[in-house]
């Protein structure tokens, strides 16, 4: 059986809650095969888009084991994408784990480090064109709930990173692993990847 997975959660001031905990959600109802631990540059507390104060488990100082990479999204991304210290940590990492994983904007940080270089992905819709920009020839599905390209998954819009978690889960563990989980947290699972249902209300191109 595959051994258990540590699921690290990067975060940053004006984060989206929902892109962060959403996914953790799915993760935590399973303990013995998911273990979780937040991140961030120096440790210190966070504070949510929302206005929620979120104090770390680590710093970017501390040595730490992780398997699962996650980016949140939110309006905050736009003051780390060019940050030197999360770059420079983030392709550090990056080759250390067996998946990486991002929630809409969250994916803009992956572009900018290089990570989504000609590979397919998704974010919320209303930034596609952004996040294209970031980085080179990715191709940016854009009627997907959530995409997999080798160990990179992106989700679309908020509430897309619970039906990307427990995609990671059926990935991970199996189908009637992640069933069971969205039956836990009595969540109706989106499990198409490629049928947003909110795509249709944004036209992109």
């Amino acid at each position: 059986m595959k051994k258990p997975q540590t699921v690290t959660l990067f975060l940053f001031d004006d984060f989206q809650l929902l892109d962060a905990f959403g996914p953790l959600q799915m993760f935590g109802l399973l303990p013995d095969l998911y273990h979780t631990q937040t991140i961030s540059v120096d440790g210190k507390a966070i504070l949510s888009q929302q206005h929620v104060s979120i104090t770390p488990q680590l710093s970017f100082s501390d040595t730490f084991s992780s398997d699962i990479l996650l980016i949140p999204g939110g309006s905050g991304i736009k003051s780390v994408i060019d940050d030197p210290t999360v770059l420079f940590w983030l392709k550090r990492i990056a080759p250390t784990q067996e998946l990486i994983c991002s929630v809409c904007t969250g994916s803009a940080l992956l572009a900018n480090a290089g990570l989504l270089n000609y590979c397919q992905a998704t974010t919320n819709k209303k930034q596609f064109h952004w996040v294209k920009e970031l980085g080179h020839h990715v191709d940016c599905q854009s009627s997907a709930r959530w995409v997999r390209d080798s160990n990179i998954f992106t989700a679309s819009g908020c509430s897309s990173g619970l039906d990307m978690a427990l995609a990671i889960i059926a990935y991970q563990f199996g189908d009637n692993v992640a069933r069971k989980v969205a039956v836990e947290a009595e969540y109706l699972w989106q499990n198409d990847p490629d049928d947003d249902p909110f795509a249709p209300l944004h036209i992109v191109n």
